[in-house]
């Protein structure tokens, strides 16, 4: 049966309600990335979002963790100074630009400030994930084609110096 018209109006204005709030919680995900343009269409309705980079972002303070079961000499745990590289939002990590390339990064190599470490795909968007800080790469935590979560741990780098 077909339904009487209003409710027809209600489900619709409800789809585009949900649709609006999945689109401004994604751009809150998406602050700093290289996404430039963005729309989702929902029947009559289109919602269309760009954004530039934002270039210099604010330098992100060294993370210091205890590490499981480290210690030094006196019996105390020994600090972690390594650096984490976090997804920028929800979707498929890749270590490498298409299937059968190198991966951007091995263990063991240095980067730069700002060099492309991986990719997360989110809505047949690939969103680069950028090192915020140079330094080596001393582990990755995410395998290749993994999904992950919104600023879940991808990598680690012990800072340069």
């Amino acid at each position: 049966m077909n339904e009487p018209p209003k409710r027809k109006h209600e489900s619709s204005q409800e789809l585009i309600r949900a649709v609006w709030e999945e689109a401004r919680d994604l751009v809150k995900r998406l602050e700093g990335s290289t996404v430039q343009r963005f729309s989702v269409e929902a029947g009559d309705t289109k919602i269309e979002i760009e954004r530039r980079a934002i270039m210099g972002s604010a330098e992100q303070p060294a993370v210091f963790t205890t590490a499981a079961g480290a210690t030094d000499g006196d019996g105390e745990a020994a600090m972690d100074s390594r650096h984490p590289i976090k997804s920028p939002l929800v979707g498929t990590f890749y270590r490498s630009p298409q299937p059968g390339s190198p991966p951007f990064v091995n263990e063991g190599d240095v980067v730069d400030a700002g060099q492309t470490v991986g990719i997360v795909e989110a809505m047949k968007l690939m969103n680069q994930v950028q090192a915020d800080q140079g330094g080596k790469v001393s582990q990755i935590l995410a395998e290749d084609g993994d999904w992950v979560e919104f600023e879940q741990t991808l990598m680690l780098i012990e800072p340069a110096g």
